[in-house]
């Protein structure tokens, strides 16, 4: 892993934790830990339980680090050279939420604006993971794996081509409307995308199975 990237994710892992220790003294000592689907706060507790998320994204950052080093066929480096662009775009995101669930603790930011941004930045995030996509090698972890992914490398590379269209039109798309969606929408919108794209690159993967067979 290039050493000017490692360096990018972590600091995208430190920036939330250096800007929570900027405001500290500005928090109230009790904080919202928890949002509805208005995006307004219905849990509350002790504004050191702000610093968790960075917890999450240490443990998520040797996760995907290490992952393909468990797969017998494959290691980081020849995973897909994008992997480590793609493990940084997660971060990111979860860097950006956690100055956001600071920021709205600071300013008592909530309701539509504050869910606004969380369900862009979820829609932004698909589009960013469908434009990396099709680049990821075959493996065990990382990527659409389902039995007719991991059985052949052709079936593997058409549904990750197929899915990468399908992840980043579903993250610009969704991106575009959610916005003027009310409420309870927002989450239904969100939902059924992700559950029509999933079962979508699913049954390609299927079906570009059966076409193999039949070209054998």
């Amino acid at each position: 892993m290039k050493n000017s990237l490692n360096y990018l994710m972590l600091a995208a892992i430190a920036a939330p934790l250096i800007y929570l220790a900027f405001v500290w003294n500005q928090l109230p000592d009790i904080v919202p830990t928890h949002f509805g689907p208005s995006g307004k706060p219905d849990a509350f507790g002790p504004k050191w339980t702000l610093g968790i998320l960075t917890v999450v994204s240490i443990g998520l950052y040797f996760l995907m680090r290490n992952v393909p080093h468990l797969d017998p066929r494959l290691n980081q480096a020849n995973v897909s050279e994008h992997y480590p662009k793609l493990i940084l775009l997660v971060l990111t995101f979860l860097g950006a939420i956690h100055i956001l669930i600071i920021r709205s603790a600071l300013e008592q930011m909530a309701g539509e604006v504050f869910i606004n941004l969380v369900f862009i930045g979820v829609f932004l995030l698909l589009a960013g993971i469908g434009n990396y996509l099709n680049t990821i090698k075959s493996n065990y972890f990382v990527g659409i794996r389902t039995p007719w992914t991991l059985e052949s490398e052709t079936v593997w590379r058409k549904t990750h081509q197929m899915g990468a269209k399908l992840f980043f039109a579903m993250g610009i798309v969704g991106a575009l409307v959610v916005v003027w969606l009310p409420e309870m929408w927002k989450i239904v919108w969100t939902l059924s995308l992700i559950f029509a794209t999933v079962i979508w690159v699913f049954v390609y993967s299927y079906r570009a199975h059966k076409q193999e067979q039949a070209n054998r």
